[in-house]
């Protein structure tokens, strides 16, 4: 290392190396907030439907962290969703898959701290597809994924075609 401090910034490092990454204690999300699409929103508890498929908010203003994932910041994909629409109106992920690579996600915790994620990547799949192992599976380090509707709107079934996924890594703990 040259020690100029910045061992952190090169992506060089090799994957055996201890990622320098924060991670952060379990803490129950509050709140998140998505500054570049203006969205603040209360954070629920979400936690399976008797099909075990992720149970959703209740309401158009919501966001639903799913029980079952890890806590914004801990190791792990912590996993939450809200809905695109309500009763034809804009709800709080409305403009979810407008994101972009390195917007910021922050989520305030019950301890106080807020957990800031960095978007890595978003993507758009037909709900026949569902990225399950993308979205749920193990990684290295403290995500996040925010899980919406998108594409085309049913009329007969009441529901969009897609499921859009934003997925973000954490970048730093305030």
């Amino acid at each position: 290392s040259s020690g100029s401090g910045h061992a952190g910034h090169h992506m060089g490092a090799s994957p055996s190396s201890p990622p320098a990454v924060p991670r952060m204690s379990r803490s129950h999300p509050t709140s998140v907030s998505i500054p570049s699409l203006g969205v603040t929103s209360p954070v629920i508890d979400l936690g399976l439907q008797p099909d075990e498929t992720m149970e959703v908010p209740q309401d158009g203003t919501s966001t639903g962290w799913f029980i079952g994932s890890p806590t914004p910041g801990e190791l792990g994909p912590a996993v939450m969703a809200a809905h695109v629409t309500w009763d034809k109106a804009p709800a709080v992920f409305f403009e979810l898959g407008s994101m972009r690579t390195g917007q910021r996600i922050e989520v305030d915790r019950e301890d106080g701290s807020t957990a800031v994620f960095e978007v890595s990547d978003v993507g758009q799949y037909p709900k026949t597809e569902f990225p399950t192992e993308d979205v749920y599976g193990e990684v290295d380090h403290a995500a996040l994924r925010l899980i919406t509707c998108g594409g085309h709107f049913d009329g007969e079934t009441g529901h969009h075609v897609d499921n859009v996924v934003v997925y973000a890594e954490l970048v730093e703990e305030g």
